[in-house]
């Protein structure tokens, strides 16, 4: 496990930057003038809150590996890397950085660690911000370049995203999507400020006379010390005959909240999550309530994540094996409805009672009791 110490040392040093990482921080400010970079734009709630739904939803499927047998498909005994990816990580953990990774990068890469028979005994998740893909120089392979290491297309899983022509990395959704972070960014920050500090002029002096510039400092510094969160409510004194004449914006007036909610709906709209899943308050136009909804996002937006996953992961695995997700545990309904399903199924004669009490999480039938497909019973 020599190889595996020498990778934790890496990981405790600084990783060192990819061109690729470089082009994207220095592309400089968006359009409302903040920069965007995958470490802020996490800051951002509905980024955070997008990544980690998907992320979190993805890394909680079953994953199981099945071969194909003729025309069937059957259960295979998955490899050790499955269940124990690395000395670090969980299956969940592991599955949550890749999927982190993709969302955010639009790339996962992850080291192959194998035995000197060629077994993999583990998988490392890299940070693909560290990662440069060229080319072969016959053009016939890829290479990784992760700072003065170079690894073959054998020594990685590389799993892409959206990807355009003739691209050997895929599309990070935040480098896409960076005039609409951006400006989500500088909202989030104005509110911050609006109720800190206050962003617009609440309200004017007015004075009788004529008063010196003394007096005018004094009262500005009286009224400065009334600012902010923690002075809220607090009692000021003007005095020579000097009033306060309000004008103040509120955040609805200055359609705050408005902006707030399109910039949220459009950063939904760009990790393809259902608007209601970042915004409580937005009614769905179809669907005849949340199943269907929930349908929806893991038909259209899991299951092309978990697609790519399956593909790239299923070339560590002998021939005629692949690796599939159970996208069953979570399109799970209410249970009369289940169990009305499970009844057509028997009758039907494409699955038995055990199969039924096996995606149920129960024992099988004892000897002597087992019911054959097509027979009916109220046992599941």
């Amino acid at each position: 496990m020599g190889i595996l110490n020498r990778i934790v040392e890496r990981r405790a040093a600084p990783a060192p930057t990819s061109g690729f990482a470089e082009a994207f921080t220095q592309q400089g400010s968006t359009w409302s003038g903040t920069t965007v970079t995958q470490d802020s734009a996490l800051t951002l709630s509905a980024v955070y809150t997008s990544v980690s739904l998907i992320a979190d939803a993805v890394a909680s499927l079953p994953v199981d590996v099945v071969r194909t047998v003729g025309q069937t498909r059957k259960s295979a005994t998955g490899p050790v890397w499955l269940t124990s990816p690395n000395p670090f990580d969980t299956p969940f953990d592991f599955m949550q950085k890749v999927m982190t990774s993709l969302l955010m990068d639009g790339n996962s890469f992850v080291r192959v660690i194998r035995s000197g028979q060629g077994k993999v005994v583990a998988l490392i998740p890299l940070d693909p911000r560290t990662v440069r893909v060229e080319l072969t120089k016959d053009q016939s392979s890829v290479l990784y370049k992760i700072g003065d290491a170079t690894l073959f297309a054998r020594d990685v899983v590389h799993v892409k995203g959206f990807a355009q022509a003739n691209s050997l990395r895929g599309l990070s959704p935040l480098e896409s999507a960076r005039q609409t972070i951006g400006a989500g960014l500088a909202t989030q920050e104005f509110g911050a400020r609006f109720f800190s500090q206050g962003t617009t002029l609440s309200g004017v002096i007015e004075h009788p006379g004529n008063p010196k510039p003394g007096e005018v400092a004094v009262l500005a510094r009286m009224l400065k010390k009334s600012r902010g969160q923690k002075n809220y409510h607090s009692v000021g004194v003007l005095t020579g005959g000097a009033k306060w004449t309000s004008i103040s914006v509120t955040p609805e007036q200055a359609q705050f909240l408005e902006t707030q909610r399109f910039n949220r709906l459009a950063i939904a709209g760009i990790f393809r999550v259902p608007a209601y899943m970042l915004d409580p308050t937005t009614a769905s136009s179809w669907g005849s309530g949340v199943e269907e909804q929930h349908s929806w996002f893991v038909q259209q937006t899991l299951t092309p994540w978990l697609i790519r996953i399956e593909q790239a992961f299923s070339a560590l695995l002998p021939n005629g094996q692949s690796l599939q997700f159970n996208v069953n545990a979570r399109l799970r309904v209410k249970t009369s409805e289940r169990y009305q399903a499970y009844r057509t199924a028997i009758e039907a004669g494409f699955m038995s009672v055990d199969e039924v009490r096996a995606l149920e999480d129960r024992e099988p039938l004892p000897p002597g009791q087992e019911q054959p497909h097509g027979q009916g019973s109220n046992r599941a």
